[in-house]
């Protein structure tokens, strides 16, 4: 269905990915050389590992997303069931000529 004229959706204004990271950050790594760059993103991986084996580790992190998973199952079925309807319906509609 086309749209009218003027109303398309506004684009938002761009903004840099890197604007949230601290400035100091940014600004350290940016008079670092490349060794030192190197040797940040080590130690940041090595930060993340630890985070995700922390992540592994939270029990009430793990029973939260069971839980979700179990509240979130009547809209997942349902989803999947109405993507079939139309599906079929579209299939009928397609076979009718449209």
């Amino acid at each position: 269905m086309p749209r009218k004229k003027g109303h398309m959706p506004t684009k938002k204004s761009k903004t840099d990915k890197f604007d949230a990271l601290p400035a100091e950050f940014r600004d350290s790594l940016a008079a670092m050389n490349r060794k030192d760059i190197r040797e940040r993103i080590a130690q940041i991986a090595l930060d993340q590992q630890e985070l995700m084996d922390a992540k592994e580790k939270d029990h009430d992190l793990l029973k939260a997303k069971e839980q979700a998973k179990e509240a979130g199952e009547i809209y997942r079925e349902g989803t999947k069931m109405n993507k079939l309807k139309i599906a079929f319906a579209k299939r009928v509609l397609d076979d009718k000529g449209g």
